[in-house]
């Protein structure tokens, strides 16, 4: 029985396949929200991708924040950052400078002190000096102050003055200063205990006093107690969203997994079938040229080569290509080998109709379904690979990988430090966007080679 198809009666053989097979159906569906998640990532997130990198840009969210959900379990531990803003006043002016005053006031009752606290005050021209006095439930009273006055800053800017405080308070230096530390410092209770967990619930008042050149005006002022949640995925070290980071990188995936689908299997095919085509020398030339590339280690070939160009997107698709199309080839030619013995290629010979016309009407029609289902079985390939030559390190620039986040989480040492959601989601993303291409492919294939 021949198992092949026309080209007319396979597109409507696709269609049917699609509309009655309930896998090929969920992965179309599953295909259109991605490529809906894409559009939507492009249109509002484009120019996030160019600051992914920037670490201040980040500044204001929260670092190593679990996801958000997670609050409903235990709200007094797990929870979000709160914004807190307040009214600026001027105290004094001149013609040499002038003094701002902003006093903020909130209530803690969390069990927990915040992982940080971030200062953001937006001014039209560079702060001159500025001084933040910080005053607990119990009235105590610590002082702030940097050389080198920004508009976004955190605790880590002051750590001179709180790690004074906290040596006053404890008796030693602290063996480290992290965000943390300091935070817990500025909600602990005073003495040896300072840095022992326990917060000192009530009215918190900070005043922050701002030195500025004649006429400056500030235009935006807030303080960020940072949570330990955030979003559906979490953040990062760099206070990134994951469900952001996961946005951007629905197009780069499903872009270079279908430029490097299409391209390796139309010239897989193509190659594949001008070699069953044409048979005799000219057969093995081609099939030994391609039984080469095909042994070739793809990946080390793969990292050596990005690490020596470092490609853009559409340079890593033909390198991809140009190691997965041997692959293509070898079924190709062994379909074309089967064409080439039935009756009507051999009338046309008899009739001398030219080869290429044989090639043409005969061969690539009967070789399109096949081509149709291999492209979407070579996506997950195609991502996978891609993804993971991310995770090595080698992303091309500007773009936000799924692969990359998790390299980043590799050096940050996520897995020991339990942020397990800057690993878990990325790695389940990988897996999720190749199923669907893999439900159509099997279906077509089904549909095509014969099966139940």
């Amino acid at each position: 029985m021949n198992k092949t198809v026309s080209a007319e009666t396979g597109v409507k053989l696709y269609v049917n396949t699609i509309i009655k097979n309930k896998s090929g159906l969920i992965g179309v569906i599953m295909i259109l929200f991605f490529v809906a998640l894409s559009i939507y990532a492009v249109t509002n997130f484009s120019n996030v991708s160019h600051q992914w990198e920037n670490s201040i840009y980040w500044e204001t969210y929260p670092k190593n924040a679990m996801p958000y959900w997670m609050s409903y379990f235990n709200p007094n531990k797990i929870f979000a950052t709160e914004a807190i803003t307040t009214k600026p006043s001027i105290i004094y002016s001149s013609n040499t400078y002038d003094i701002y005053q902003l006093n903020y006031n909130f209530t803690w009752y969390k069990e927990m002190a915040p992982t940080d606290v971030v200062f953001y005050i937006k001014t039209n021209s560079p702060i001159e000096s500025i001084q933040i006095l910080w005053i607990k439930p119990d009235g105590t009273n610590i002082t702030l102050s940097t050389t080198s006055p920004v508009s976004v800053s955190d605790l880590i800017t002051y750590s001179s003055s709180i790690d004074s405080y906290i040596t006053e308070q404890i008796g030693y230096v602290p063996p480290s200063t992290t965000s943390q530390t300091l935070s817990q410092a500025l909600f602990g209770y005073e003495g040896k205990g300072l840095l022992n967990g326990t917060i000192e619930k009530g009215l918190y008042r900070i005043s922050i006093t701002i030195v500025t050149s004649p006429n400056t005006k500030i235009l935006l002022n807030k303080v960020y107690l940072e949570g330990n949640a955030y979003g559906l995925f979490g953040t990062d070290s760099y206070g990134r969203p994951i469900d952001l980071g996961i946005l951007l990188g629905f197009p780069n995936a499903l872009e270079i997994g279908l430029l490097t689908s299409i391209i390796s299997v139309i010239g897989g095919v193509i190659i594949g079938g001008i070699s069953g085509f044409l048979g005799g020398k000219t057969d093995s030339a081609m099939n030994w040229v391609t039984l080469v590339i095909l042994v070739l280690p793809a990946l080390p070939f793969l990292v050596v080569l990005s690490y020596i160009m470092r490609p853009n997107l559409i340079l890593e698709a033909l390198l991809i290509a140009f190691l997965s199309w041997p692959f293509y080839a070898i079924i190709a030619r062994s379909s074309a080998q089967s064409i080439k013995n039935e009756t009507y290629v051999e009338a046309d010979k008899v009739l001398g109709i030219p080869s290429y016309r044989t090639f043409f009407t005969h061969f690539l029609p009967r070789l399109t379904p096949f081509a149709i289902a291999y492209t979407a079985l070579g996506v997950p390939g195609a991502i996978i690979l891609v993804e993971t030559l991310s995770f090595l390190g080698l992303t091309p620039a500007g773009l936000v990988t799924w692969g990359s986040i998790l390299n980043s989480a590799e050096s940050n040492l996520a897995a020991v430090n339990g942020w397990w959601w800057w690993i878990l989601f990325p790695g389940v993303m990988i897996i999720l966007v190749s199923i669907p291409f893999v439900m159509i492919g099997f279906a077509i294939e089904k549909a095509v080679f014969g099966g139940k």
